[in-house]
Order: C-alpha cells, then sequence, then structure tokens
C-alpha cells in the first residue's frame, strides 16, 4: 500500500481546511472583530503549512491507487480533517476543553447539528465558521460518496448513473478535485437562491447566509437559541425547508437537472424513487404528527416534518414534533435521506430494495418452485447481490446497540443512551431534543467519554458502516 499518495491528498485536505479558516477571517474583519480575524489567520496558516510539507514529501506519488488505499484515505480524511476544523472551537474560547472542542468540529463537519453550545453567545465569527464547516462536510459527504463509495460499489444497487460516474481504474484520486469543484458549485448555487429569497423574506443577511450554507447540507445548526418562528419569516421557514429537502436529494439527479436544463429531468427530481419514498416518509410523518399534536399546528406540522425527514432537524415550532413517539422518530431519523446526499441515515434506497426482497420473497412462498426474479427499476437482480445490503443493516444495527451499550456504561440511562446512539449514528443530532429523555438530557451534560463515544459514531455514520467495521479485520491491514 502506497502510504505517500494518501500522504498527499491529506495535505490537499489540509490546504482546504486553512481556506476554510482564511475566509472566516475575512469574515470577522467584515463584522469587526479584528481578534477573531488574527486568530483564524494565524490557525489558517498553521494548517496551509502542514499541508504544504506533507504535499512536498509525496508531490511524486504514483497517480494510481487501489481500492485499500482508497478506503484508508477515506477513514483517514474523516478522522485527521474534523480534527484540524475543530482548533477554531477552542481556540477562539468557545469550549472549556479540547474534547469538547473536538465534538463540536465532528459534529459540524458530519452535518450532526449536535452542540453543547449557547448560540446567543457566540461571537459572529464562530458562527460563521460553523455554519461554513457544515456546508464543507455536506460537499465532502457527497463527493466521497460520488468519488469512492459509488465507485468501489459499496452503496448498494439503487446508485443513480450519470456523467459523475465515469470513472476508470485507478483514477480515483484524479477525480477529488473535479468532482468536489462541480459538487461544491452546485450546492453553493442552491445555497445562493435561497439566501437571497430568505432575505427577501425579511430574514437578516448574516441569519440568512449561516442558515442557507447549514440548510444545503442538512447540518441542522443555527446561529440563534430557540425555534425558528421566533426569527423567520414563514416564507423564509419555507425557503430553508425545500432547501434541506433538496440537501436530501440524490445529487446526481441534481446534477443531470442542472446541467440538461430540460423539463424531463426535472420531473426525475419528483419521480425518482428514492425521491418518492422521501415523499411518503414525510406525508406518514405529516400525518402522524397531526394526530399527535392537532390539527391547529398544521402548519409547523409540515415545516418540521420536512426538516426531519431531510434529517437537517431544524424547530419550527415547539409544539409539532415533540408530541410523536420517541420510537417513531427515531426509526425516522435512522431512514435517512438519499443516497448521494448530504442526508445521513441507512438511506432510503437500501429500505426500498429490502421491502422489494420481501414482497418477492413472500410472493414465491405460494409458489416454492417458481421462478419469480427480482426488479427494480428495470433492472433484474439477483439473489446474492441483496448480501451486501443485509450485511449493511446487520453492521448497522450492530454499531447502534454496541453506541447505546457504551452511552450506557459511560454513565447514561437507557433511553437516553438509545436516543443518543441513535442520533450520533443517523447524523442527526437534534433527535435528542425532539425525544425529550426523562432527564431532560442535553448535549452540554455529556462527559469527555460520552462526547468521545457520540464523536465516533457520528464518524462511523460518515465513512459508512460496513467500512469502519471491515477496520477490525486483520486482512483488511495485511493488504
Amino acid at each position: 500500500m502506497r502510504l505517500v499518495k494518501i500522504l498527499l491528498w491529506l495535505g490537499y485536505s489540509l490546504f482546504t481546511s486553512a481556506a476554510l479558516m482564511l475566509i472566516t477571517a475575512l469574515v470577522a474583519l467584515l463584522v469587526f472583530e479584528v481578534r477573531n480575524a488574527g486568530l483564524m489567520a494565524i490557525l489558517a496558516i498553521l494548517s496551509a503549512l502542514v499541508g504544504g510539507l506533507m504535499i512536498t514529501a509525496s508531490f511524486k506519488a504514483s497517480t494510481k491507487e487501489s481500492s485499500g488505499e482508497a478506503i484508508l484515505f477515506l477513514v483517514l480524511y474523516w478522522t485527521v480533517v474534523p480534527i484540524v476544523c475543530s482548533l477554531p472551537f477552542y481556540v477562539l474560547g468557545a469550549t472549556s476543553g479540547p474534547v469538547t472542542a473536538i465534538f463540536e468540529g465532528v459534529s459540524a463537519m458530519t452535518t450532526t447539528g449536535a452542540s453543547t453550545l449557547d448560540a446567543d453567545a457566540q461571537s459572529q465569527t464562530l458562527l460563521f465558521y460553523r455554519s461554513l464547516l457544515q456546508f464543507f462536510g455536506g460537499v465532502s459527504v457527497a463527493v466521497f460518496a460520488v468519488v469512492i463509495l459509488a465507485a468501489l460499489n459499496l452503496t448498494g444497487t439503487g446508485i443513480h448513473r450519470s456523467g459523475l460516474f465515469t470513472f476508470r481504474s485507478g483514477e480515483l484520486f484524479t477525480r477529488f478535485l473535479g468532482v468536489g469543484q462541480l459538487v461544491a458549485a452546485i450546492y453553493l448555487f442552491l445555497s445562493a437562491i435561497a439566501f437571497v429569497l430568505m432575505v427577501m423574506g425579511g430574514t437578516d443577511t448574516f441569519t440568512a447566509l449561516c442558515l442557507a450554507l447549514s440548510g444545503i447540507s442538512t447540518g441542522g445548526l443555527q446561529p440563534f437559541v430557540g425555534p425558528l418562528a421566533n426569527v423567520l419569516s414563514p416564507v423564509s421557514a419555507i425557503v430553508l425547508a425545500l432547501l434541506c429537502l433538496v440537501g436530501a436529494f440524490n445529487i446526481s439527479i441534481l446534477w443531470d437537472f442542472l446541467r440538461l436544463r430540460r423539463l424531463r429531468p426535472f420531473l426525475r427530481l419528483f419521480m425518482h424513487v428514492e425521491h418518492r419514498g422521501l415523499f411518503a416518509i414525510a406525508a406518514g410523518l405529516i400525518l402522524v404528527t397531526l394526530i399527535f399534536a392537532g390539527l391547529s399546528n398544521f402548519g409547523p406540522a409540515i415545516l418540521d416534518s420536512i426538516f426531519f425527514v431531510s434529517s437537517a432537524g431544524f424547530r419550527y415550532d415547539v409544539i409539532s414534533l415533540d408530541m410523536v413517539p420517541s420510537p417513531i422518530l427515531i426509526c425516522v431519523a435512522l431512514i435517512g435521506g438519499s443516497a448521494l446526499s448530504t442526508a445521513g441515515g441507512i438511506k432510503v434506497i437500501r429500505l426500498l430494495l429490502l421491502f422489494r426482497h420481501l414482497g418477492t420473497d413472500m410472493a414465491r412462498l405460494s409458489h416454492p418452485s417458481r421462478v419469480k426474479p427480482i426488479e427494480f427499476r428495470g433492472n433484474v437482480i439477483d439473489d446474492d447481490e441483496f448480501l451486501s445490503i443485509w450485511m449493511y443493516f446487520f453492521g448497522y444495527a450492530l454499531c447502534f446497540a454496541f453506541g447505546a451499550l457504551a452511552l450506557a456504561a459511560s454513565g447514561l440511562n437507557l433511553q437516553d443512551s438509545m436516543a443518543t446512539s441513535a442520533a450520533s449514528l443517523a447524523n442527526m443530532g437534534p433527535l435528542l431534543d425532539m425525544t425529550l429523555p426523562s432527564s431532560g438530557l442535553r448535549y452540554g451534560d455529556f462527559s469527555g467519554l460520552q462526547m468521545t463515544v457520540a464523536a465516533l459514531l457520528m464518524l462511523i455514520g460518515r465513512v459508512e458502516v460496513l467500512v469502519a467495521l471491515s477496520l477490525l479485520l486483520p486482512s483488511t491491514w495485511r493488504q
């Protein structure tokens, strides 16, 4: 395994982290927070220096890579970069210790949306950086899904094919920059539209900017405390809800629509099987919310359900999803959004495939000798191809159970540990507040050990469960 090449791309990643800090330093100057601007500039220089040294030491590395090297880079990226990006939380004085700072950095970059901080007490520099880090994390999630996970067939059989997937063997690393720029441009374009519409809807510029960056990444962190209804007009809230929903869409479908600009790709945004699954889950959650919260909360129920299904978890009003039983919310959170999106969870496409497999097996029971192939989206799928999806479900359940046990061993009660494990693994931090544990637990009450376990679950949710579990196999390291 050529670790030199991995070192090269980690160096490029640190250069990108330095760019985020430099952009934040410029924003700090614009809001007259000179001290914060200086600190962010220093951190940007340090990150760029370390990245530059790594690039210089490995610049002549081979341009070919194996699947093992790609997976190792995926794991190291989600280990090293979030730690580097957590430095501003500690240096700017937002957190009391490095463990809390890493928890904040991991939560933001994995677009989980869990936080120990009081947003009203933070500087605009930190609030903007946190939103920008969520945007960067969302782009990273989509890029890795496209460049590594989809290309190596780690995301099941439901991958939409488009110009994003024209890879040849050994060119994964060389496509990072191109695909990264494309994905970032798509999300930045959509964020800009939402930003303008929210400002026109009466939202102040800074709040609209932070929410636009957080919304497209389905991050869930906001620059103020309390429900959105306290700050946003209904028009701005609708814009943000639609932005979060688009963030949970398959990025390749969005790219086809923006690239072709025709009616058929536009209709595919709504008719694609994953997106129809999202709409069905949202409709079901709205109905359940109205049953428990009452018809008087019709508007908030729609907005909060969209926020929840997208895995962003923003809350428009206090009385809506809080009335829904916790098991229902946990199940919806674990399902997640579309493959190749910024949303977390198991992904809708896997659930649809397993339901199709189950339906076919049920039909075979009445005619055991009948040969009935499994068809999905016009393709015949062999039974053997479902093994990886069943393995993924088993691995996901295993990580959820072990996460809950680890949190329980750290001092949380069973209900709190299960809610925290689900929120972290599904990358949906606001789930913890919505499930209303009996103890009234909040992330600010976590011990250092509990934050560490939660952060590890967040990272596992982003690197894909099977990839994380494969690191436990000796054969992986022998390669």
